[in-house]
């Protein structure tokens, strides 16, 4: 499993390849929301919510649908924090108590390097040194590793502050073989006390995966 090792045991995962899910097992509430999309859109939907579903049942949250809120948040059961992600291959959700955690954030993107026109739009100018620096396996991956980290840590911290950010609104370091960590530049999009989050990545299996946790 992709994310697993970048998760401690008490945040459950489950992953799965989007074509492998199908739309028919959702709530009616959740099948309205895709009806008129076309079928890679509605089988992503369908990947996260059922993903999500096995793992509420997990932890024992109520039964219901898992609907996205005026801002295209998952509303997640009393309780719980979760994260959904998606790219074309791979679709990872993770759920985990929110007595724990205050918010969990998932990237996964396909390990391919970005394109060099749009790394001005997503790195700070001290990240291009940092990625340069990154072991030389990596090294060519790392556009879009910066990408998804930070796309990582928004969606840990925007249920929480309802603050939009653009890439280069936070900066990102490398820490250790498999470490980040991230400085939120806009106060107020952060939670108190969490201007600078920690979290962890993995380039493995075809595809590069960010995890950010944030304490409670």
């Amino acid at each position: 499993m992709l994310f697993r090792p970048l998760l401690p045991d008490n945040v459950l995962v489950a992953e799965m390849p989007p074509a492998q899910a199908d739309p028919a097992f959702l709530h009616a509430e959740e099948l309205r929301r895709i009806e008129r999309a076309v079928d890679k859109r509605r089988r992503e939907f369908a990947a996260g919510r059922l993903l999500a579903h096995g793992l509420l049942d997990a932890v024992g949250a109520p039964r219901s649908p898992l609907l996205p809120d005026a801002d295209r948040v998952p509303s997640w059961p009393s309780g719980v924090v979760g994260s959904i992600t998606h790219c074309q291959s791979l679709c990872a959700v993770a759920v985990a108590s929110a007595s724990a955690w205050s918010g969990v954030g998932l990237d996964v993107e396909p390990a391919a390097p970005m394109d060099e026109a749009l790394l001005p739009m997503i790195l700070r100018h001290a990240e291009f040194a940092r990625i340069a620096a990154l072991p030389p396996a990596i090294r060519p991956l790392g556009g879009i590793l910066v990408f998804s980290i930070k796309e990582a840590v928004y969606k840990a911290i925007y249920p929480q502050c309802r603050v939009f950010l653009d890439f280069r609104q936070v900066e990102l370091a490398f820490e250790g073989e498999d470490g980040f960590v991230a400085e939120v530049l806009v106060a107020g999009a952060h939670p108190p006390g969490q201007a600078r989050i920690r979290g962890r990545f993995r380039v493995a299996e075809g595809h590069v995966a960010s995890a950010v946790l944030l304490p409670r």
